[in-house]
Protein backbone atom coordinates (compact mmCIF):
# COMPACT_ATOMS: atom_id res chain seq x y z
CA UNK A 1 0.00 0.00 0.00
CA UNK A 2 0.94 3.65 -0.63
CA UNK A 3 0.11 7.00 -1.22
CA UNK A 4 1.44 9.23 -3.62
CA UNK A 5 0.21 12.92 -3.77
CA UNK A 6 0.64 15.36 -5.91
CA UNK A 7 -0.82 19.30 -5.32
CA UNK A 8 -0.74 23.06 -6.67
CA UNK A 9 -0.15 25.74 -4.66
CA UNK A 10 -1.28 29.21 -5.14
CA UNK A 11 2.07 30.82 -4.84
CA UNK A 12 3.76 29.19 -7.69
CA UNK A 13 4.57 25.78 -7.82
CA UNK A 14 3.81 22.09 -7.46
CA UNK A 15 3.93 19.33 -4.54
CA UNK A 16 4.51 15.83 -4.84
CA UNK A 17 4.46 14.23 -0.82
CA UNK A 18 5.23 10.65 -1.08
CA UNK A 19 5.42 7.77 2.00
CA UNK A 20 8.22 4.88 1.58
CA UNK A 21 6.68 2.01 2.20
CA UNK A 22 6.84 -1.05 0.60
CA UNK A 23 4.87 -4.95 0.49
CA UNK A 24 5.55 -8.49 -0.06
CA UNK A 25 2.47 -9.55 -2.07
CA UNK A 26 3.58 -13.09 -0.86
CA UNK A 27 4.21 -12.87 2.97
CA UNK A 28 2.37 -9.61 3.38
CA UNK A 29 5.51 -8.10 5.38
CA UNK A 30 5.69 -3.93 4.80
CA UNK A 31 8.76 -2.45 5.33
CA UNK A 32 9.65 1.42 5.80
CA UNK A 33 12.44 1.74 3.01
CA UNK A 34 11.92 3.07 -0.11
CA UNK A 35 11.97 6.69 -1.53
CA UNK A 36 9.23 6.94 -4.36
CA UNK A 37 9.32 10.14 -5.85
CA UNK A 38 12.47 12.04 -7.16
CA UNK A 39 13.14 15.16 -9.13
CA UNK A 40 13.34 13.31 -13.06
CA UNK A 41 14.15 17.03 -14.80
CA UNK A 42 13.94 20.64 -15.49
CA UNK A 43 11.98 21.16 -13.23
CA UNK A 44 9.67 18.20 -12.95
CA UNK A 45 9.32 15.61 -10.22
CA UNK A 46 7.63 12.14 -10.63
CA UNK A 47 6.53 9.47 -7.72
CA UNK A 48 5.23 5.80 -8.25
CA UNK A 49 2.77 3.32 -6.95
CA UNK A 50 2.12 -0.02 -7.58
CA UNK A 51 4.70 -2.85 -8.69
CA UNK A 52 8.04 -1.87 -7.44
CA UNK A 53 10.80 -2.80 -10.03
CA UNK A 54 8.47 -1.81 -12.46
CA UNK A 55 7.85 1.60 -10.59
CA UNK A 56 11.50 2.74 -10.56
CA UNK A 57 12.09 1.18 -13.89
CA UNK A 58 9.71 3.82 -15.57
CA UNK A 59 11.13 6.98 -13.58
CA UNK A 60 14.35 5.99 -14.51
CA UNK A 61 12.85 6.30 -18.16
CA UNK A 62 11.09 9.16 -17.69
CA UNK A 63 14.47 10.85 -16.43
CA UNK A 64 16.18 9.74 -19.46
CA UNK A 65 13.36 10.81 -21.52
CA UNK A 66 14.08 14.34 -19.96
CA UNK A 67 18.08 14.27 -19.65
CA UNK A 68 18.75 13.86 -23.55
CA UNK A 69 21.82 15.94 -23.37
CA UNK A 70 21.42 19.31 -25.07
CA UNK A 71 18.77 20.84 -23.32
CA UNK A 72 20.08 24.67 -22.42
CA UNK A 73 20.81 25.93 -19.72
CA UNK A 74 18.13 28.54 -19.70
CA UNK A 75 15.38 26.41 -21.29
CA UNK A 76 13.00 24.20 -18.97
CA UNK A 77 10.60 21.13 -19.73
CA UNK A 78 6.56 21.72 -20.20
CA UNK A 79 4.74 19.63 -18.05
CA UNK A 80 1.77 19.58 -20.21
CA UNK A 81 4.32 18.87 -22.84
CA UNK A 82 5.83 15.81 -21.26
CA UNK A 83 2.43 14.73 -20.71
CA UNK A 84 1.23 14.34 -23.88
CA UNK A 85 4.34 13.08 -25.63
CA UNK A 86 6.06 10.47 -23.05
CA UNK A 87 2.99 8.21 -22.50
CA UNK A 88 3.95 6.34 -25.57
CA UNK A 89 7.04 5.25 -24.71
CA UNK A 90 6.07 4.56 -21.02
CA UNK A 91 3.67 2.33 -22.49
CA UNK A 92 6.27 0.06 -24.65
CA UNK A 93 8.25 0.10 -21.69
CA UNK A 94 5.93 -1.63 -19.67
CA UNK A 95 4.86 -3.98 -22.34
CA UNK A 96 8.75 -5.01 -22.60
CA UNK A 97 8.49 -5.60 -18.58
CA UNK A 98 5.46 -7.53 -18.92
CA UNK A 99 7.23 -9.94 -21.73
CA UNK A 100 10.34 -10.38 -19.03
CA UNK A 101 8.45 -11.22 -16.24
CA UNK A 102 5.45 -10.91 -14.24
CA UNK A 103 4.52 -7.43 -13.89
CA UNK A 104 1.76 -5.73 -11.61
CA UNK A 105 -0.07 -2.32 -12.17
CA UNK A 106 1.65 0.86 -12.04
CA UNK A 107 0.70 3.99 -11.61
CA UNK A 108 2.97 7.70 -12.15
CA UNK A 109 2.14 10.85 -10.96
CA UNK A 110 4.14 13.85 -12.21
CA UNK A 111 4.41 17.34 -10.93
CA UNK A 112 6.16 20.76 -12.79
CA UNK A 113 5.25 23.72 -13.19
CA UNK A 114 4.49 26.13 -16.04
CA UNK A 115 4.95 29.70 -17.26
CA UNK A 116 1.82 31.52 -16.73
CA UNK A 117 0.62 35.86 -16.93
CA UNK A 118 1.82 38.45 -18.03
CA UNK A 119 3.18 42.13 -17.09
CA UNK A 120 -0.55 43.17 -17.06
CA UNK A 121 -2.01 40.29 -15.48
CA UNK A 122 0.84 38.46 -12.96
CA UNK A 123 0.47 35.40 -11.05
CA UNK A 124 2.75 34.57 -7.87
CA UNK A 125 5.93 33.07 -8.93
CA UNK A 126 5.35 33.79 -13.05
CA UNK A 127 3.95 29.84 -12.93
CA UNK A 128 1.09 28.13 -12.05
CA UNK A 129 1.61 23.85 -11.25
CA UNK A 130 0.79 21.12 -13.04
CA UNK A 131 -0.02 17.56 -11.92
CA UNK A 132 -0.68 14.46 -14.24
CA UNK A 133 -1.66 10.85 -13.62
CA UNK A 134 -0.60 7.63 -15.88
CA UNK A 135 -1.66 4.51 -14.99
CA UNK A 136 -0.79 1.01 -16.40
CA UNK A 137 -0.62 -0.41 -19.19
CA UNK A 138 -1.79 2.64 -21.44
CA UNK A 139 -0.65 5.69 -19.76
CA UNK A 140 -2.97 7.74 -21.05
CA UNK A 141 -2.27 11.27 -18.94
CA UNK A 142 -4.79 12.73 -16.51
CA UNK A 143 -3.92 16.24 -15.88
CA UNK A 144 -4.94 19.62 -13.36
CA UNK A 145 -3.18 22.67 -13.02
CA UNK A 146 -3.53 25.39 -11.52
CA UNK A 147 -3.82 26.54 -8.01
CA UNK A 148 -5.65 24.44 -5.35
CA UNK A 149 -5.53 21.22 -7.50
CA UNK A 150 -4.78 17.55 -5.92
CA UNK A 151 -4.53 14.15 -7.31
CA UNK A 152 -3.29 10.77 -5.98
CA UNK A 153 -2.64 7.38 -6.44
CA UNK A 154 -1.96 4.48 -4.45
CA UNK A 155 -4.45 2.66 -2.05
CA UNK A 156 -4.21 6.08 0.56
CA UNK A 157 -6.06 7.92 -2.29
CA UNK A 158 -9.24 5.31 -1.35
CA UNK A 159 -9.53 5.75 2.15
CA UNK A 160 -11.96 7.96 2.90
CA UNK A 161 -10.80 9.92 6.30
CA UNK A 162 -7.67 10.04 4.46
CA UNK A 163 -9.33 11.62 1.28
CA UNK A 164 -11.72 13.90 2.99
CA UNK A 165 -8.24 15.41 5.09
CA UNK A 166 -6.79 16.03 2.01
CA UNK A 167 -9.54 17.90 0.57
CA UNK A 168 -10.13 19.91 3.69
CA UNK A 169 -6.02 20.61 3.81
CA UNK A 170 -6.58 21.86 -0.20
CA UNK A 171 -9.75 24.02 0.39
CA UNK A 172 -7.38 25.51 3.91
CA UNK A 173 -10.61 27.84 4.76
CA UNK A 174 -8.93 29.25 7.79
CA UNK A 175 -5.50 29.65 5.58
CA UNK A 176 -4.16 28.01 7.99
CA UNK A 177 -2.06 25.65 5.77
CA UNK A 178 -1.07 28.89 3.13
CA UNK A 179 0.44 30.91 6.29
CA UNK A 180 3.18 28.56 6.15
CA UNK A 181 4.34 30.76 2.82
CA UNK A 182 5.05 33.72 5.15
CA UNK A 183 8.36 34.38 5.10
CA UNK A 184 9.33 30.93 4.09
CA UNK A 185 9.57 29.85 0.38
CA UNK A 186 7.66 26.63 -0.07
CA UNK A 187 6.18 27.16 3.33
CA UNK A 188 3.07 25.75 2.33
CA UNK A 189 4.27 23.24 0.41
CA UNK A 190 5.86 22.05 3.76
CA UNK A 191 2.62 22.65 5.75
CA UNK A 192 1.00 19.96 2.86
CA UNK A 193 3.48 17.40 3.92
CA UNK A 194 2.98 17.84 7.86
CA UNK A 195 -0.65 17.80 7.49
CA UNK A 196 -0.88 14.51 5.71
CA UNK A 197 1.91 12.90 8.10
CA UNK A 198 -0.52 14.73 11.03
CA UNK A 199 -3.64 12.50 9.08
CA UNK A 200 -1.80 9.09 8.81
CA UNK A 201 -0.83 9.52 12.69
CA UNK A 202 -4.47 10.18 13.42
CA UNK A 203 -5.87 7.84 11.99
CA UNK A 204 -3.22 4.71 11.31
CA UNK A 205 -4.56 2.20 8.62
CA UNK A 206 -2.52 -0.83 7.69
CA UNK A 207 0.45 -0.72 4.73
CA UNK A 208 0.64 3.37 4.86
CA UNK A 209 3.74 4.54 6.13
CA UNK A 210 4.02 7.39 8.91
CA UNK A 211 6.59 9.17 6.87
CA UNK A 212 6.70 11.22 3.73
CA UNK A 213 9.10 12.43 1.24
CA UNK A 214 7.99 16.02 -0.12
CA UNK A 215 9.54 17.95 -3.18
CA UNK A 216 8.52 21.55 -3.80
CA UNK A 217 8.78 22.00 -7.67
CA UNK A 218 9.38 25.16 -9.20
CA UNK A 219 10.83 27.09 -12.39
CA UNK A 220 14.75 26.87 -11.67
CA UNK A 221 14.12 24.88 -8.43
CA UNK A 222 13.11 21.34 -6.75
CA UNK A 223 13.64 21.76 -3.03
CA UNK A 224 13.46 18.27 -1.22
CA UNK A 225 11.98 17.96 2.63
CA UNK A 226 11.13 14.93 4.51
CA UNK A 227 9.10 14.72 7.40
CA UNK A 228 10.32 13.65 10.86
CA UNK A 229 11.04 10.69 11.74
CA UNK A 230 12.47 9.43 8.30
CA UNK A 231 14.04 6.17 8.17
CA UNK A 232 17.20 5.02 6.31
CA UNK A 233 15.42 4.80 2.63
CA UNK A 234 16.84 3.15 -0.59
CA UNK A 235 16.88 5.57 -3.91
CA UNK A 236 17.11 2.51 -5.97
CA UNK A 237 16.75 -0.78 -7.09
CA UNK A 238 20.05 -2.68 -6.35
CA UNK A 239 19.96 -0.33 -2.49
CA UNK A 240 16.40 -1.89 -1.83
CA UNK A 241 17.39 -5.09 -2.20
CA UNK A 242 20.31 -4.09 0.33
CA UNK A 243 17.77 -2.90 2.67
CA UNK A 244 15.56 -5.83 2.45
CA UNK A 245 15.87 -8.66 5.64
CA UNK A 246 15.00 -12.28 4.43
CA UNK A 247 10.51 -12.15 5.06
CA UNK A 248 10.73 -10.28 1.50
CA UNK A 249 10.06 -11.59 -1.86
CA UNK A 250 12.01 -9.27 -4.54
CA UNK A 251 9.51 -10.68 -7.10
CA UNK A 252 6.40 -9.48 -5.72
CA UNK A 253 7.18 -6.27 -4.29
CA UNK A 254 4.12 -3.93 -4.50
CA UNK A 255 3.94 -0.16 -3.27
CA UNK A 256 0.74 -0.32 -3.50
CA UNK A 257 -2.11 -3.24 -2.33
CA UNK A 258 -5.58 -3.12 -4.73
CA UNK A 259 -6.28 0.03 -7.06
CA UNK A 260 -5.89 3.43 -5.65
Amino acid sequence: MTWVVGATSMFGYGVIVSDVQVTCGVTGRRMDVLQKAFPVGKYIAAGFAGDVRAGLALLTNLRDFLNPGDIPEDECWKPDWVAEHWPATAKQLYQDLLEEHSVGPTHILMVGAKRWGTPEKAVFGGAIGHISVFRSPDFVPECQQSGRKVMSIGSGSGVDKYREGLEYIMRDPDLVYMKGEVGSVGGHGRMIAFALQMEVKRAPTSGISQHFHLFTVRLGAIQPYSTSGMPAVARSWPELLELLDGDMDVAALVARQGYG
